[in-house]
């Protein structure tokens, strides 16, 4: 007996209502971007390995322990891609030519993390990028999008949006003394990873999940205390324009980015249960990435979110359904001889074939599947070259001659 040949671990099926979700989502999510002007991309799903260890950072656990990477020919080390915006970043350094460079992207990612509820191995993402604009206004734009986003899909009040700045990179270079300081007192205390951080890339440590970690970062130095007035200013132009417009934040000090290469805005959607996994997009400014993946100095911001988690999060959208038409005819000829398929497909309706000599059963399966009309074809009715409409609704029936045929008058 053959064993079946099941889902790799941390992978899914979207079939059913999650299709629909999804189907939704990226609907809602294609026509707010091209209301503002944003184009589309769509990327490799393999890159060099290269690309994600310069920009993500080797210490991030994405590249330690998350992407999946393989050897091809010639011994070059390919991964299949954890995040999107590398990419749009590599695309970006060979094609930027002034102004802002506006992109949209959508489709799976792949990290081997340890899978649970929302959380998959291979996970579709939604990405939107700015490309080439300092202008604070860019960084209100891409969050004012994501805010709209959300409540398309049905999560208005639902979420809350927290920001902070995390300056620029002297104001971190200062910070990170600061806090290199105050840390090595507590060194010991420090989980694992934090320890190798510490000497490494000491800002790193603000992004670590680890419960006693989060404890010590509570009393150390704030990054806000360190910010330039330029950074300040640039902080308060986001902050004004997003109240201008009425979308609500909080402030959070200890929100941060993966410090690599992001600068100034930071910023997260959250929903407004107290869950560990409850951030729903995230994203921020990041105008050193560019330049570490290229010989080009280029700045950006853009965010991500999960299309997984935002499907666990919404209802079944509710949509002006098409009428349902069951063809059910006697032998199959009859569909090729009155050419029933070119009738059918003139008209806005959803159809299905079957055919058979039980017509009992065509009703009960045109009840159970809720379909509005079915047309009968039977040896008579091919004789008489007419076919029956009945209404199921409304139990009117006719009789109409396949010469005069015009479905659109009889189907509404």
């Amino acid at each position: 007996m053959k064993n079946n040949i099941n889902l790799i671990k941390g992978t899914h099926d979207l079939v059913g209502s999650d299709i629909i979700k999804y189907n939704y989502i990226l609907e809602n999510f294609r026509n707010i971007c091209n209301q503002f002007s944003f184009k589309e991309i769509i990327t490799p799903i393999i890159e060099q390995e290269d690309l994600y260890v310069r920009g993500v950072g080797e210490m991030t656990d994405i590249v330690s322990k998350e992407m999946y990477t393989f050897l091809d020919q010639g011994d070059k080390k390919i991964c299949l891609r954890p995040e999107a915006t590398s990419g749009i970043a590599r695309f970006a350094a060979s094609n930027y030519e002034s102004g802002a460079m506006k992109l949209f992207t959508y489709g799976p990612m792949f990290r081997r993390e340890r899978p649970q509820k929302g959380r998959y191995r291979q996970f579709n993402q939604l990405n939107i990028e700015i490309i080439g604009d300092k202008n604070p206004y860019a960084d209100f734009e891409v969050i004012f999008i994501a805010s709209r986003l959300l409540e398309s899909i049905g999560l208005k009040n639902k979420f809350k949006l927290l920001i902070n700045s995390i300056g620029t990179k002297d104001d971190q270079t200062n910070y990170s003394k600061a806090l290199y300081e105050f840390l090595k007192l507590k060194k010991n205390k420090l989980s694992e990873i934090s320890q190798q951080r510490l000497e490494k890339n000491t800002l790193r440590i603000l992004d670590s999940k680890d419960t006693n970690d989060q404890l010590i970062i509570r009393d150390a130095p704030k990054l806000k205390d360190f910010l330039s007035n330029s950074s300040i200013d640039f902080y308060q132009n986001v902050k004004n324009l997003l109240s201008s417009h009425g979308i609500g934040f909080i402030e959070d000090d200890l929100l941060v980015r993966g410090l690599d290469y992001y600068t100034h805005t930071a910023f997260e959607f959250q929903m407004f249960e107290e869950k560990r996994q409850n951030t729903i997009l995230a994203g921020g400014r990041y105008d050193e990435l560019i330049s570490m993946i290229s010989s080009r100095d280029i700045p950006g911001i853009g965010w991500a979110a999960g299309v997984e988690r935002l499907i666990d999060l919404i209802s079944i959208p509710t949509f002006a359904k098409n009428k349902k038409l069951l063809i059910a005819v006697q032998d199959t000829s009859y569909v090729a001889q009155f050419k029933l398929i070119n009738h059918i497909s003139k008209i806005d309706v959803t159809f299905e074939v079957k055919s058979g000599h039980n017509i009992k059963k065509f009703f009960t399966y045109a009840d159970k599947n809720e379909f509005d009309y079915i047309l009968l074809v039977g040896d008579q009715e091919f004789h008489n070259s007419s076919i029956v409409l009945k209404n199921l609704k409304s139990k009117e029936q006719k009789i109409l001659l396949i010469k005069d045929l015009d479905l659109s008058n009889e189907i509404r």
